[in-house]
């Protein structure tokens, strides 16, 4: 107890320390946001990377506060789970700090801080997010670094199911922006009457799928590899209280199954981990346009069930996404 008293004296004094020179950056105007912003000085940044667990404690707990307080004063008393890592995304040779709140099962705000002289402030934040429970930093050689992230998402209406989405993020024009997102684990459940009504004979399906992702770097070219498999499983509707992927042993009789492999490649020009670039005829326009392709929709795990349709999911100059027939694309030599 005597050393917890002292640890809090001691942080005190250090804020205290730097009150006069913090007062005058209170807050700070920041059109994005539209308000005015809290200022977090630098011994509070610094303490959290302090040897003492205690010290890091009571900086993680101050800054969590300010920070809630600040985008949710509705929620700031609720628990949150708070993560932080220190990274040079902006290739400015100063840490600026990634600081995460997660509040299962649905909610999690991400955001970053920027040091401006002896304080930080927030550059970035974003918040229509699941639960945070990965937060790393993907060094690239000569190369900015890439922000790793990993959510987990429960749904519990329409189809029940759960997933991990793993996203990399990016620094660019003065955002954070998403720059490749997959699922390592995903899985679906749901009702043949939810489909059809009228099916005579009620079936569960089950929808699953596992990857692992891999990175590295060949001479100047970045890769990202997704590989694993995808299972299509159908189970008898019991008189149960709970479905058919909770009974034991598992009731699931597999009808389809397929292994998935892709490669994507960092594209400077796109900003984004693409599978390749191609050129097509925009609608009512005689020349063709690049686009790039971000997804083979006929790798996505529903269309296991459902059938291919034969299309990619594309991004165009304008930063449009959307899906189009293979066969309307002009492969780029």
């Amino acid at each position: 107890m005597k050393q917890k008293i002292l640890n809090r004296i001691f942080l005190f004094l250090l804020f205290f320390l730097t009150w006069l020179d913090v007062t005058k950056f209170l807050t700070i105007s920041v059109s994005k946001i539209g308000e005015s912003i809290p200022i977090f000085p630098l011994i509070q940044i610094n303490l959290l990377q302090a040897k003492n667990e205690k010290l890091v404690r009571d900086a993680v707990q101050e800054t969590s506060k300010m920070l809630l307080h600040y985008f949710v004063p509705q929620l700031a008393h609720e628990p949150w789970q708070p993560n932080f890592i220190f990274a040079d995304l902006l290739a400015d040779h100063e840490p600026e700090i990634v600081f995460t709140l997660s509040r299962p099962p649905d909610r999690a705000i991400l955001v970053l801080l920027q040091k401006k002289d002896n304080h930080y402030f927030i550059v970035f934040f974003q918040d229509h997010l699941f639960p945070l429970t990965k937060l790393e930093v993907l060094p690239v050689k000569n190369e900015q670094s890439f922000l790793v992230t990993s959510e987990d998402q429960e749904k519990q209406w329409g189809a029940l199911g759960s997933s991990t989405l793993v996203k990399l993020w990016r620094w660019e024009e003065n955002s954070l922006r998403e720059t490749f997102a997959e699922k390592t684990s995903w899985e679906i459940n749901w009702q043949s009457t939810w489909q059809n009504p009228a099916s005579k004979l009620p079936q569960w399906y089950n929808l699953k799928q596992n990857f692992t992702i891999t990175y590295h770097q060949e001479n100047e070219k970045i890769i990202i590899k997704t590989k694993g498999q995808q299972q299509f499983s159908e189970a008898p509707v019991k008189n149960t209280a709970f479905p058919a992927p909770y009974d034991f042993p598992s009731p699931f009789t597999l009808l389809k199954a397929r292994d998935v492999f892709q490669e994507y490649y960092w594209d400077n020009n796109w900003q984004k981990f693409i599978l390749k670039t191609c050129l097509y005829y925009p609608p009512e326009e005689n020349t063709p346009a690049e686009i790039a392709v971000l997804q083979d929709l006929d790798q996505h795990l529903e269309s296991l069930a459902f059938g291919e349709q034969q299309q990619y999911q594309v991004i165009n100059k304008k930063g449009e996404t959307f899906p189009l027939p293979k066969n309307s694309l002009i492969n780029v030599p």
